[in-house]
């Protein structure tokens, strides 16, 4: 039998293959990386979840909102706030009611001028323990709400979003970037680099919402002295955004619902991202070849019937590893082996397309090779908040945005199976090969931050096509606070970037990206 993957476009989420399968929950590794700063266990993050949107009124918000804290510099500090879909309206700057009450009660006592960030994001994590009692619904995982994280403002960097009209003819999505340095470690030239965690984060599709692809934008507030309250200055739209957020110490831990098919094999040849052949034995020394796709044409129509798959879209992952030594399959250590080889550097990569052909595109299968959202050069283009207001400034003034970059040549777009050697290589010859396709994540025990410090928690929707249930009446009004907690859950995918593990011992710090589109993945992270 033969298996066609066709085509899969890079912002389709991805589908479970499996609805209910015997996925057994090993307990998350959590790996302590230790600065040698001091840590403070204020609360810098407030995240309200909500099964009843429709029900929730600002006010129910403004009045649980954190106390002004005499410690706090509030002058220094930028809120950002990720709404989800359901309180869009809530930070619609035309009416701006709830941000300009927000920035009043926060800032009250101060005239000087302040700003706050905005996104929309699908879903945030719902950590609250009642929610596990439903197993009947995966949505129960994800609510609905507003997380608040509170930054300094020299540790905001964005880049100005292309007005519309200018814009090429590719739409690329906002990234919003959180990124967490820790530890100083002793580098081999004698100086220091710092330990980094970062988390990237793909926002919602607001095309339906306010005619935005994705929303992420900046605000900032004058104070009316004759008002003798604080009132909308400017707006900025970023497609660009890295919030910094130093912490003392950071525990991370993983839920990657993945289940293997077929078994672990070498890269025979490979060009960019396109895997063309695989060892056709799984001992070390074989080096005999077949095609790539030929192991998942077979076993993956067998792993659809064995479990009465209805909906035959499955989608498939390849986690791609350097060392000889990596990911072992097993009942008992599946789980385990996949996070401890994503610690130390194996990357997963979503299969794309592939499966059946002819001719030298027969049995080839085409990677995901994105790992990050933001490349160097576009960090390297970031503007601090100040900077980013000046420019936005300088263009209403000029009213002459910046030119869209210019379009691919024409007729010059490589087909499929063509020579791609200038594309980043996802996978080389002598690398190893897993494939996995996802099941139905469990409820894990993402409870806030255990020490008193901050949890953040980010992911991917569960289901992008469920409905949820939701309870809209008065007297159903379900709202929690959780202090000390941040997150958001993406449809399409989140990016993490890791000290990998094992390398400590040389002094330099070698960092590893991964992208995760798994539905029902999370990554925690706990602050202090």
């Amino acid at each position: 039998m033969s298996l066609i993957f066709g085509s899969a476009p890079r912002s389709l989420p991805a589908r479970l293959a499996c609805r209910r399968h015997s996925y057994r929950r090993v307990p998350s590794i959590v790996r302590r990386s230790v600065a040698n700063t001091a840590s403070s266990a204020r609360p810098i993050a407030y995240t309200w979840l909500t099964q009843s949107p429709g029900a929730i009124s600002p006010n129910d918000v403004l009045s649980s909102a954190p106390p002004t804290l005499e410690s706090l510099p509030r002058l220094d500090v930028v809120p950002i706030f990720l709404v989800t879909s359901a309180f869009a309206s809530w930070i619609d700057l035309s009416s701006h009611t709830f941000p300009e009450q927000w920035m009043n009660q926060f800032y009250s006592g101060t005239t000087d001028t302040v700003h706050s960030i905005f996104a929309i994001v699908d879903k945030l994590p719902d950590n609250r323990p009642q929610v596990s009692q439903n197993r009947e619904n995966r949505c129960a995982q994800e609510a609905d709400g507003i997380s608040m994280l509170l930054v300094n403002r020299d540790n905001i960097q964005g880049q100005l979003a292309t007005p519309r009209r200018a814009r090429s003819m590719e739409a690329t999505d906002s990234g919003l970037v959180f990124s967490i340095p820790t530890s100083d470690t002793h580098a081999s030239n004698g100086g220091f680099k710092k330990s980094i965690h970062e988390v990237g984060l793909r926002l919602a599709n607001t095309i339906f919402i306010n005619g935005k692809e994705n929303t992420l934008f900046g605000a900032r507030w004058i104070y009316n002295t004759a008002a003798k309250r604080y009132t909308l200055d400017s707006t900025l739209d970023l497609s660009n955004c890295i919030v910094t957020s130093p912490a003392a110490n950071v525990s991370d831990s993983f839920e990657l619902p993945l289940y293997p098919v077929g078994q672990r094999r070498r890269v025979i040849s490979s060009m960019g991202n396109i895997l063309r052949q695989l060892s056709k034995h799984t001992d070390k020394r074989s080096q005999d070849p077949m095609p790539a796709s030929l192991e998942l044409e077979r076993d993956l129509p067998r792993y659809i019937a064995e479990h009465n798959i209805t909906d035959q879209r499955v989608s498939v992952w390849a986690l791609i590893e350097t060392s000889e030594e990596g990911y072992t399959a097993g009942k008992e250590a599946s789980q385990e082996s996949l996070i401890e080889a994503i610690r130390k550097g194996g990357k997963l990569h979503r299969v794309m397309s592939g499966g059946g052909g002819w001719g030298k595109k027969q049995g080839l299968l085409s990677l995901d090779p994105e790992t990050t959202f933001m490349e160097s050069t576009q960090k390297d283009r970031l503007l601090g908040l100040e900077g980013l207001f000046t420019a936005g400034d300088a263009e209403v003034s000029t009213n002459s945005p910046p030119p869209p970059p210019p379009p691919p040549p024409p007729f010059e777009m490589r087909g499929f199976g063509e020579d791609l050697s200038t594309l980043s290589q996802a996978a080389g010859p002598g690398d190893y090969v897993q494939f996995f396709v996802s099941v139905e994540p469990s409820r894990s025990d993402w409870s806030a931050s255990r020490t008193g410090g901050n949890a953040f928690h980010f992911g991917v929707v569960s289901d992008a096509e469920a409905v949820p249930l939701q309870r809209e009446s008065a007297e159903q009004k379900d709202l929690r606070v959780v202090p000390g907690y941040f997150g958001g859950l993406s449809e399409k995918a989140i990016t993490y970037v890791q000290p990998m593990a094992g390398k400590e011992s040389t002094g330099e710090v070698h960092e590893s990206s991964s992208k995760f589109d798994i539905p029902g993945c999370r990554v925690a992270l706990e602050l202090n």
